[in-house]
């Protein structure tokens, strides 16, 4: 992830990278450099991982959307018959 990030931010993915962010004043967020950027970013995602692979994050997140499908299914105004109202 890491590695992938420092690609955007040297404009080797989308232009110029980074470049628009420091002009909107990253330091003002506490965040002194675009490498410190990636760091904070990466953290954050390594502990909202918390060890778990990617296909088993996959995994959660795909079972979530469908339970979420079903419940909306389930409360939708066609369900109670009352078609086109919210």
């Amino acid at each position: 992830m890491s590695h992938q990030l420092s690609v955007i931010g040297t404009g080797g993915v989308i232009g110029n990278g980074w470049p628009l962010l420091e002009r909107q004043g990253l330091a003002e967020d506490g965040v002194a450099t675009i490498d410190e950027l990636i760091d904070r970013v990466v953290e954050g995602c390594e502990y909202q991982a918390a060890g778990r692979l990617v296909f088993e994050l996959d995994r959660r997140r795909d079972n979530f959307l469908v339970e979420l499908l079903a419940l909306t299914q389930k409360y939708w105004p066609e369900a109670e018959g009352l078609e086109g109202r919210i």
